[in-house]
């Protein structure tokens, strides 16, 4: 159906459902429809123009009080790699180590080359859904053809990781980039596969509309023909009288009101499907900070050259301490870690693997997610919460990296309760077991080998989530934010001692 035929259907509705226009909003992805189609209908999260919290922009802007700590923050930092280099040139005559450089530029044209053509590859997907589309792959097929396809492509990274043999930042960069990829081609497939069944549904629903509004005008003609011949009023009551809707007319206004909100989805302001499934298309979704696919995503008005070019610094100047850190503080105890006992090790890793968790997170998702949504004009650049904040692990995993949660609620939470009939329980359960599972996968090819430490601990969140939810407890927002805290501390330099003393001892 082009989008002439839709528009002049929509117009052809829209004074029986006028009064209902208001109630929908096309900014989110949730329609009403009967229950017998509702299984098909997955909700998703609506995208707005919101900023980074930690940006210097944002709390300029905001003048928010707690921006001179930011500040603060960073002159330590200078502080630190000063010392460092320092202590440093006193004990070995240079102010850095370079062996953690010789090892991180190990295979660095075959990583680049490997990098480029996984990313190339994910174009697999825009041909399987035109494929599905044009009708070559049935619609009982898609999702088998889908799944088919992910599960190929992604043994063939971590095939390729352990092909090459790559050291684990090596490893650990090209498996988490293809998680990431892995995760964009599914919701491209599974949104586009979406939109379809809502076009056909959309269909379906205006046809009904149409032979239900025809019946329904002509019996509306043959009452007022039969009302000419009474002119007595015999029920006595004012013209004015309010009208009782009919069956008939509660139907309508229902298939009105459900095909403006499949409209709303189908056509957004800029761009309609199926027009969306183009090359171009897919690589502006490729580029945008986001893992869940739409339609159209809020837009700033404007590139600025200077944002990107700072944000570009930023991330260099933020890899030079997480090089500093990893070189100077971490790799040291990890080479004499079979002449230490377990607690010294733990002890000398704790501040070192906080200081990298936080210089990590700050590069991810303030400096590259906020770099591509620039280049990409992305409005939306919430890409975090106040994660630091967190009472809970249950918070904290909905908090401190935005875009897998959303991409897990829609694809995995509410795929679970909407397509396999799942309890919010059981959806809950299954989603935290996918995202521990994904997470142990990283650590199984960084590593070479399988042992399910960050697995087990991952999973030991769950009585912990729900010892958060009892009343009395949930009412300690300190207690539990310092429990929060003490486990991110304890967490990482325990999982390194795990995974690392095999290797290293």
């Amino acid at each position: 159906m082009t989008n002439q035929q839709d528009n002049t259907m929509s117009t052809s509705h829209k004074s029986l459902g006028s009064k209902n226009q208001s109630k929908i909003d096309p900014t989110r992805h949730h329609i009403h429809l009967n229950p017998y189609e509702r299984k098909k209908v997955i909700k998703g999260n609506a995208f707005t123009a919101r900023s980074s919290m930690l940006d210097l922009e944002t709390l300029e802007r905001e003048q928010n009080p707690f921006r001179g700590f930011l500040t603060l923050f960073w002159m330590g930092m200078a502080v630190y790699v000063m010392y460092t280099m320092y202590t440093n040139w006193r004990r070995e005559g240079i102010p850095l180590r370079l062996n953690f450089l010789n090892h991180i530029s190990l295979d660095g044209w075959g990583l680049a080359v490997s990098d480029a053509v996984l990313v190339l590859s994910c174009g697999m997907s825009v041909v399987i859904t035109k494929l599905f589309m044009a009708g070559w792959i049935p619609k009982s097929g898609i999702l088998i053809v889908q799944n088919i396809w992910q599960a190929s492509w992604f043994a063939t990274c971590v095939y390729w990781v352990f092909h090459r043999d790559w050291p684990w930042v090596q490893s650990g960069f090209f498996v988490m980039h293809s998680i990431s990829m892995l995760m964009k081609q599914h919701s491209y497939i599974a949104t586009n596969r979406e939109f379809l069944l809502k076009q056909e549904l959309l269909a379906s629903l205006e046809k009904k509309f149409k032979e239900l509004s025809g019946a329904h005008k002509k019996r509306d003609d043959t009452t007022t023909d039969a009302s000419l011949f009474n002119t007595e009023d015999e029920s006595g009551e004012d013209d004015a009288t309010v009208h009782e809707p009919t069956p008939e007319e509660s139907e309508l206004r229902k298939l009105d009101e459900e095909i403006d909100a499949l409209n709303s989805e189908l056509h957004r302001s800029t761009i309609s499907f199926p027009n969306n499934v183009t090359v171009v298309n897919f690589i502006d979704y490729m580029l945008v900070p986001t893992l869940v696919y739409d339609l159209e995503y809020p837009r700033t008005k404007t590139f600025r050259p200077l944002y990107l070019v700072s944000k570009i610094f930023s991330t260099l100047g933020t890899f030079s301490l997480l090089y500093l850190t990893v070189g100077h503080y971490i790799l040291p105890v990890l080479d004499e870690m079979k002449s230490m006992n377990y607690v010294d090790t733990l002890v000398q890793l704790l501040i070192p693997f906080m200081m990298c968790y936080l210089l990590v997170f700050y590069i991810i998702f303030e400096c590259i997610c906020n770099g591509f949504a620039e280049i990409t004009r992305f409005a939306d650049r919430e890409f975090y919460d106040d994660w630091w904040n967190s009472t809970s692990f249950d918070e904290f995993a909905r908090k401190w990296n935005k875009p897998v949660h959303e991409f897990l609620l829609r694809h995995v939470y509410l795929e679970s309760l909407h397509s396999l009939r799942m309890s919010k329980t059981n959806a809950t359960l299954v989603t935290f077991f996918l995202s521990s599972l994904m997470h142990e996968v990283v650590m199984a090819v960084v590593g070479k080998r399988v042992r399910l430490y960050l697995f087990g601990m991952q999973m030991f969140q769950l009585p912990l989530i729900y010892m958060a939810r009892i009343p009395a407890v949930r009412k300690q927002k300190l207690v539990g934010n310092i429990i929060f805290w003490f486990g991110m501390f304890l967490g990482p330099p325990l999982l390194a001692v795990a995974y690392c003393r095999e290797h290293y001892a």
